[in-house]
């Protein structure tokens, strides 16, 4: 399978500056995979699972929100608030979100903080289905 260069940075760190073969994540208008000769594209990343393959043919998983991604003729950008791989989770910290979120969307009358918390519970529902191989 043909490749390109990835680049996937967040705030933080590179988390993978390499050769790869595809690349599948969530956009905020749905799931698209990316292959060599992939059309220019400009896309926000919405909450969601990324799967890339690197050159190797080494599958990796992660937890992706936020962001943009760019494709241009043989680089892909992935330019991401959060991007973590799977085995870099900390599965009990995720689910202590989600049960802080849980319990203060259950509390919370007030529509700016309700919306707030559906995304933190959203993210740690990510987090939790990536560590756990789901989808």
């Amino acid at each position: 399978m043909k490749n390109y260069r990835l680049q996937i940075v967040t705030p933080d760190r590179v988390v993978f500056d390499g050769n790869a073969s595809s690349l599948s994540i969530r956009t905020t208008e749905g799931n698209i995979q990316i292959l060599a000769g992939h059309v220019d594209l400009i896309a926000a990343i919405g909450i969601g699972k990324a799967v890339f393959v690197t050159e190797d043919g080494t599958v990796k998983t992660a937890s992706a929100a936020g962001g943009f991604l760019t494709v241009t003729k043989d680089t892909v950008r992935v330019l991401a608030t959060t991007f973590e791989l799977a085995e870099e989770i900390d599965l009990r910290r995720a689910e202590e979100a989600q049960a802080r979120a849980e319990a203060a969307l259950s509390q919370t009358s007030d529509e700016a903080e309700e919306k707030i918390m559906k995304i933190r519970l959203a993210r740690a529902l990510n987090r939790i289905s990536v560590v756990k191989g789901g989808k």
